[in-house]
């Protein structure tokens, strides 16, 4: 049996069933039967471990705001011109097309022109999109679709490429989308790759399951006549064997796909002068946390921060303080490469109460870390409501994971 919807083993309708009881208290109209089973197949019909995984992902999103962040969020200029990929047209299934040209992209200079927490923004933007096109094309092609293709380019790739920051975070954000988005990807064709490709395969491999590896098919250079197997040409790029162009002619529809360049170093944020006279410095010691409380005492008020980290990254985080011991995470604990772009954001606060700010460098056993900071409690204000909704900065995550995924 398949194990979606219509083809359930008695076994499989049972865990079903289990599944929909243990999880009734966060279970959501539009949660149906097939949206349950992914979670289900994800977890290989562990009843358990779907639970754990299902409510990790939707305490996640209540904590991103993730609705609001899908209506109200915009990409910088710099990532609308130079973070490559798009969406282009729809295999013979209906399933949606992503194009990630990766060779094309510039990773120093997106990584020192973009903080951590608004690439990962945009990509939980992005799969929101992806989602709700499948759910439009469900209703146009009357059958379930929930699964997209990736076709990721690795033609022009060099060993500038295999960078570990950007690396890092490209596996987090993987890592991420499988988190949250299980058994969302139907099929990752990967193009014109070099002999280095396995170099940073290996690196990322970590942040995929062993499904999704079973779902990455490396093409040769027959793979224009593979991709058709799978895509009509009126859906694919020329540059990829199909038919698409631009207006002028451009094989490669860069009205659809971003194939980014080299990122000029006017967009860098990495060298712009940092307020120091206002931040503290201080040291968190490796496998130590480093927690600041703060009282807030209206609804509405906003905690303030921005930091920095010399030579590595720190994880960042936000709790809020229930009676003497219990904290409650309110901002996803989240590793930030605060040591390359400085990091800063906004979270509002809509109970007032005690709150703790956390600096967590739990993670590294061997290395301190040295941190600027300037963190302060701002009341409730129109002018800053109108800043936060200007910049889109909802809650100011950095590398997209908590510690609880």
């Amino acid at each position: 049996m398949s194990g979606f919807v219509g083809d359930l083993s008695p076994k499989q309708e049972t865990a079903l069933q289990k599944f929909k009881e243990n999880i009734a208290d966060v279970v959501e109209p539009h949660h149906d039967d097939s949206f349950l089973l992914r979670w289900l197949r994800a977890r290989h019909w562990d009843v358990a471990k779907a639970e754990k995984m299902i409510r990790s992902s939707l305490d996640y999103k209540k904590k991103m705001r993730l609705d609001e962040l899908y209506e109200t969020w915009q990409d910088s200029e710099v990532m609308e011109k130079y973070f490559v990929g798009g969406l282009c047209g729809h295999d013979k299934n209906g399933c949606p097309i992503w194009i990630d040209p990766f060779g094309n992209i510039d990773p120093k200079g997106i990584i020192y022109s973009c903080k951590s927490s608004d690439i990962i923004k945009s990509k939980l933007v992005l799969s929101e999109k992806v989602h709700k096109i499948c759910k439009e094309q469900s209703k146009k092609l009357g059958k379930r679709v929930e699964t997209c293709v990736v076709i990721f380019d690795l033609e022009n790739v060099t060993l500038n490429h295999i960078w570990k920051p950007f690396i890092d975070l490209y596996g987090q954000v993987l890592a991420l989308f499988e988190a949250n988005y299980p058994e969302a990807l139907e099929k990752c064709f990967i193009t014109r790759a070099p002999r280095l490709f396995s170099v940073g395969y290996n690196m990322v491999k970590p942040f995929l399951s062993e499904d999704t590896k079973k779902k990455v098919f490396i093409l040769g250079n027959d793979f224009q006549d593979v991709l058709l197997q799978h895509i009509d040409a009126d859906q694919l790029p020329q540059h990829f064997g199909g038919t698409l162009k631009d207006p002028d002619g451009d094989p490669r529809y860069t009205t659809k796909v971003c194939y980014g360049g080299k990122v000029p170093e006017s967009y860098y944020l990495k060298d712009k002068e940092l307020n120091t006279e206002s931040m503290v410095s201080t040291t968190v010691k490796s496998g130590a946390v480093l927690d600041l409380e703060y009282s807030v005492e209206e609804p509405g008020s906003h905690i303030r921060y921005e930091f920095s980290s010399e030579g590595a990254d720190i994880a960042f985080g936000i709790f809020k303080k229930n009676g003497n011991k219990e904290m409650v995470e309110v901002l996803p604990v989240s590793r930030c490469k605060s040591n390359i772009v400085l990091e800063d954001g906004f979270f509002r606060v809509d109970e007032p109460g005690s709150y703790v700010v956390r600096f967590d460098n739990s993670f590294s056993w061997i290395k301190s870390k040295k941190i600027k900071y300037l963190v302060e409690v701002l009341p409730p204000d129109k002018e800053i409501e109108d800043q936060i909704d200007n910049e889109t900065e909802i809650t100011g995550v950095c590398n997209g994971i908590s510690t609880q995924l």
